[in-house]
């Protein structure tokens, strides 16, 4: 894979300057929905000096992301807030966005209700996300096996689902809940930059997100934040696993 050097981060650096330290620098307590993986980590780390920055988990007790989560707040310092939910509290949120969901793919749904619990729970009404990256940066496994012409394909694809219906669906749910929630890296100028970056950059490495943990870390994050592995949203906070409970029960002959 082709090394792309810190001077050719330079697109990157000026979008994420404009996308994320212009409009949200000087917020007044905005939050991050924070798993602790690189992707919500460099959000922490561009804001870092935001007044009242609080980092916003959730996950089921003994989820993957909560013990993440916990870590990486404490690695950069910054005031982190865990929701815990119970299974009747993930399927009460999922019914209240029942709405919002009704039409959404198998594997978004359970994102869309993992969102909704934290969103729901958020003691700040400004949320920021990381949604974007691994459409723009490949990190999906479907990624994996395909050559630079069809990858382009599935980005496309990928970023369509993203900013036209995931993100919308996203806004709707928060605003049930009197909340906002900003996608800084689907924002217009980070979308254009990184994709002006050749897609042979950017395809997966064994180290997935390569190139994007590399921009992460030429930006100052912690060497060990920006290498750190993360599972989907819906498996690392267990709450997939709640709603597949769910199912099974529903499915059982009576």
């Amino acid at each position: 894979m082709t090394v792309v050097r810190g001077t050719e981060f330079a697109g990157l650096d000026r979008a994420i300057d404009r996308t994320v330290h212009d409009r949200f620098g000087s917020a007044e307590s905005p939050g991050i929905l924070f798993s602790g993986g690189v992707d919500s980590s460099l959000l922490a780390w561009e804001l870092r000096e935001a007044p009242g920055l609080t980092l916003v988990t959730v996950g089921v007790t003994g989820s993957p992301d909560l013990a993440a989560a916990r870590s990486a707040a404490d690695r950069l310092a910054l005031r982190w807030y865990p929701v815990t939910v119970a299974p009747d509290e993930v399927h009460e949120i999922g019914r209240r966005i029942d709405p919002e969901t009704r039409g959404a793919s198998p594997t978004s749904r359970p994102v869309l209700v993992a969102l909704a619990c934290a969103i729901a729970r958020s003691p700040v009404a400004t949320l920021l996300c990381g949604q974007g990256i691994d459409e723009l940066f490949l990190g999906y496994a479907h990624f994996h096996g395909l050559d630079a012409e069809a990858a382009a394909r599935r980005v496309e694809a990928d970023l369509a689902r993203a900013q036209d219906d995931d993100g919308p669906r996203t806004r709707r749910i928060a605003r049930r809940f009197d909340r906002t929630v900003h996608a800084p890296f689907l924002e217009p100028e980070f979308v254009a930059a990184a994709l002006a970056i050749p897609i042979e950059h950017r395809m997966p490495s064994p180290v997935p997100k390569d190139l994007f943990r590399r921009f992460a870390e030429h930006r100052g994050l912690p060497a060990e934040l920006a290498a750190r592995p993360k599972r989907a949203v819906q498996y690392g906070t267990g709450i997939e696993r709640v709603l597949r409970a769910t199912r099974r029960r529903a499915d059982r002959p009576q």
